[in-house]
């Protein structure tokens, strides 16, 4: 009986290898390259179709130069202040604007921004200025907690960078 399984042990084992074989490679080398092809076609159908729908496209895209002036003026305090659901009312520490000449009748506005409150109520203002996304581009937000010295309590305080493209 062993002589008959020794027989045959050979011709198994070519088998499982003839089997086995190809799908061990295609598992380890060809897999990751074939999906790679794969998804490299779809991005190509996906390029395509948007330069196809870009072609067609009839609506102007705002553009990110405008004339009125909101950080200068102030008009962005008012914005902050006049968020609405609030869980406490939000108070400005700072505000200091900036104003560089680019030339050619642009300038930047950037404003630095420091407000204390509750982490709602800063998110809420800052949801509220990013509705007004064609007028100011949120430029950094930075958190910090800070401990007042005088009642022992810690508050929240976020400092803002706001800028805005504007024709003089």
């Amino acid at each position: 009986m062993n002589e008959e399984v020794s027989k045959y042990r050979g011709i198994v084992y070519l088998l499982a290898l003839l089997v086995a074989l190809p799908v061990i490679i295609y598992l380890l080398t060809f897999r990751k390259t074939l999906n790679t092809y794969i998804e490299y076609n779809n991005i190509l159908d996906e390029i395509e179709n948007l330069e196809a729908s870009m072609i067609n496209a009839t609506e102007k895209i705002p553009e990110a130069v405008i004339s009125q002036d909101y950080i200068s003026n102030g008009l962005i305090i008012g914005y902050i202040k006049n968020t609405e659901g609030l869980h406490s009312d939000i108070t400005i520490d700072k505000f200091i604007p900036s104003k560089i000449d680019l030339g050619n009748g642009l300038s930047v506005h950037t404003a630095q921004i420091t407000v204390y409150s509750d982490y709602i109520s800063i998110v809420k203002a800052i949801d509220n200025l990013e509705k007004m996304a064609n007028r100011c581009n949120i430029v950094s937000v930075h958190f910090q907690s800070e401990k007042n010295r005088q009642t022992n309590n810690v508050r929240l305080k976020a400092t803002i960078i706001i800028q805005q493209i504007l024709e003089q």
